[in-house]
């Protein structure tokens, strides 16, 4: 029983969920990839789908936890948030479910409070409380067939490093929220493949945690064994086009590829910039040659913001997405003129609430 899941695949989930159906409309049936003789059936019906909880000898553990990201509902009052899928970096930011309409605390709807017990799973200080935490194992919905509904793709394995409350806007109206980032773990040594007898392995109560770890992809077991301090090693990278073949750790010159029909494009956490004809490439500012990714977002989310009567002000998030605009459109980064230099405005609709990723 089960199969392996491929990072990239599209899977198809028929509307009856049978798992003898191995191929429907072209496309491998999810819940026979996923069929279990002990397991529940899997449920991708919305965002944040956990399985039961298993009483093993070690203490409970969940076999796994399945996210699902909607990006054609993005931006709607439903779903007002926007995902993002970098999956080139190993690293997805996702929203929690808790709504402008909840009345419930934000940490209280029941995605949310899954996640957040995960949270402190994946930052437990021991390696035998590590092998308890639950794996989030990530999906988007795609198009095929012209429509939405029905197709996910598979995108690996999740490791929560972050979450934080925000503030978002729907229906005219500010609530609060969940931002969580997932480290996306590294499966090159099982050849982009998850295969689903650790997640069966995982829902055993005779197994152990540490009889588990046998079955487990290399990357979460580096993990579990030292941490946090892996993953950068751990983390998925994608190989550019033309770049250094030995810029990832341990896959070399291997870059994952699949069918173009499966393609489907992931936002980075910043645009690609965009060299116009005949433009030079600008050099960067003093002091950033040497940055990486992690001092860049760790930099972001310690932006000092000056706040007034508890609420922050804008104009500094609004004016540094300004500037990422210019620097995507390959236009010189303006800086504030004295009596002689030039003075730019940038206007802003009053309803907008741009948030910074």
């Amino acid at each position: 029983m089960g199969d392996q899941l491929r990072v990239g695949e599209v899977l198809r989930s028929g509307r009856n969920r049978d798992p003898d159906e191995q191929v429907i409309e072209g496309y491998r049936n999810i819940h026979h990839v996923t069929a279990s003789r002990d397991l529940a059936q899997i449920q991708l019906s919305k965002g944040i789908n956990p399985m039961a909880k298993v009483k093993a000898t070690d203490g409970p553990r969940r076999p796994a936890i399945l996210i699902r990201s909607s990006p054609w509902k993005a931006g709607s009052d439903e779903t007002p948030w926007h995902d993002v899928f970098d999956l080139d970096n190993g690293h997805v930011r996702y929203f929690g479910d808790h709504r402008v309409d909840h009345e419930v605390a934000v940490g209280k709807t029941p995605g949310n409070t899954l996640l957040l017990n995960a949270v402190t799973e994946h930052q437990a200080s021991s390696a035998e409380k590590r092998a308890l935490a639950v794996p989030l194992l990530l999906f988007a919905s795609v198009t095929r067939n012209r429509t939405p509904k029905g197709y996910v793709q598979f995108h690996g394995v999740g490791v929560i490093e972050h979450a934080e409350v925000i503030e978002q806007e729907a229906k005219g109206s500010p609530f609060l929220n969940y931002r969580y980032d997932f480290a996306v773990l590294d499966l090159s040594s099982e050849d982009d493949q998850v295969d689903w007898a650790w997640i069966e392995a995982r829902g055993n109560p005779d197994l152990t945690a540490t009889d588990v770890l046998e079955y487990a992809p290399r990357s979460w077991r580096r993990w579990v064994e030292h941490g946090h301090a892996v993953l950068p090693e751990e983390r998925r990278r994608t190989p550019r086009p033309g770049g250094d073949p030995a810029s990832h750790p341990r896959t070399g010159s291997r870059s994952h590829s699949h069918s173009p029909e499966d393609d489907n494009e992931s936002p980075g956490l910043l645009p690609a910039p965009r060299i116009p004809t005949g433009r030079t490439t600008l050099p960067p500012p003093s002091g950033l040659e040497g940055l990486t990714e992690s001092e860049l977002m760790s930099r972001l989310r310690n932006l000092k913001v000056h706040s007034k009567n508890g609420r922050a002000s804008r104009h500094k998030p609004l004016a540094l997405l300004w500037g990422i605009s210019r620097v995507a459109a390959g236009n010189p980064v303006l800086h504030r003129g004295g009596s002689s230099g030039p003075r730019r405005a940038v206007c802003w609709r009053s309803s907008g609430t741009p948030i910074l990723r």
